[in-house]
């Protein structure tokens, strides 16, 4: 190829560039490049598919400048591989959607606020995708006359317990919004409706039942005052597993059973028989009220386990009774399954 059809190829794509520039936003196709960063550090950076321009994140709010808003998202995408840090894989791609700030031929920078992004992926290569909940923050007395602060997720209500790197780090965090200022522009983040605003908790979760969900600590366990594009990673494996709720927590109830958990096995069976349902006790006994005479008293029997576990604690429940929990919920699951139409 001569020199001046290689210069006109270059300058082509330059004016196709700078003729998209005046775009006020799109949808930026990327990959995760592996850098090192000015300190010599490494670090992990967007670029997109098709040009390999650098893709820059830009923001005017100061509560994001502290750290990097998209560090979830980066770490786990190039955790993944595959076409997510591969300029040439068109089927596995980070998609971002953002206002373009401003373009060139070898940058294109997206602002912050409006900034969505989805994993597309084909494969989801992680043994055990973590747990995501929407939590808010809730206030309630303590013993000397003030008020304390803990997390409940968001619809539910349900306790979301955890304490990070100690028990202060996340009294600090969970105080952060009104020493900054931040609650008067976040008021849903106080509320248990509605994901206007919200504390964005992932990780491992030791305990997965009807009224706590337990985080273990360590590297995995994320806390993030939303919104943030964090969030879209955790969405996007977890989706791509094809894995549903009831599923997510039969997998849950089993991973119990096979490390001795025997309560919270039974506790995650039941759950997995109510989100299977639509939601509580109530949805379960409208669910049921046609079923088979062997469905029905599954169902039953799974519930009088469900509640010796809550009432009567951990030294009531034995190995005998997690298996009959497993097997009862099993056989709803397939009921509800054939009778989903």
């Amino acid at each position: 190829m001569s020199r001046s059809s290689s210069k006109t190829r270059r300058d082509a794509r330059a004016a196709s560039v700078t003729a998209r520039s005046v775009q006020s936003s799109g949808i930026v196709k990327c990959y995760v490049e592996r850098f090192e960063n000015a300190v010599g550090a490494p670090d992990l950076r967007l670029r997109e598919k098709s040009t390999k321009r650098l893709v820059r994140v830009l923001t005017d709010n100061q509560m994001f400048r502290s750290f990097a808003p998209l560090s979830n998202l980066l770490q786990d995408c190039y955790a993944h591989g595959g076409g997510l840090v591969e300029p040439r894989s068109r089927t596995e791609y980070v998609a971002i959607s953002a206002p373009i700030v401003k373009q060139g031929a070898h940058e294109i920078a997206v602002a912050f606020e409006g900034f969505s992004a989805k994993v597309h992926i084909v494969t989801a290569d992680v043994g055990s995708p973590p747990t995501s909940v929407w939590a808010y923050i809730e206030e309630y007395p303590v013993d000397d006359g003030g008020l304390g602060l803990r997390l409940r997720q968001k619809v539910t209500g349900r306790k979301v317990e955890m304490y990070g790197r100690n028990q202060d780090h996340l009294l600090t965090f969970l105080s952060s919004p009104q020493f900054t200022g931040a609650d008067r522009h976040m008021p849903n983040v106080y509320q248990k409706d509605g994901f206007d605003d919200y504390v964005l908790v992932s990780g491992g979760a030791a305990t997965d039942s009807y009224d706590v969900l337990l985080f273990n600590d360590g590297a995995e366990l994320t806390y993030l005052l939303g919104p943030t594009p964090d969030t879209a990673y955790r969405d996007a494996f977890r989706e791509l597993t094809d894995e549903s709720a009831p599923e997510a927590h039969a997998r849950t109830a089993q991973t119990h059973f096979d490390t001795g958990r025997y309560r919270e096995a039974v506790l995650a069976a039941r759950l997995a028989v109510e989100t299977a349902c639509g939601g509580r006790g109530p949805d379960v006994k409208r669910r049921l009220a046609r079923a088979p005479a062997d469905v029905a008293a599954a169902g039953d029997a799974l519930y009088g386990k469900r509640h010796i576990a809550v009432h009567e604690g951990d030294t009531r429940v034995e190995q005998p009774d997690a298996i009959q929990a497993i097997l009862a919920m099993h056989s709803v699951l397939a009921y509800l399954e054939s009778n989903s139409s």
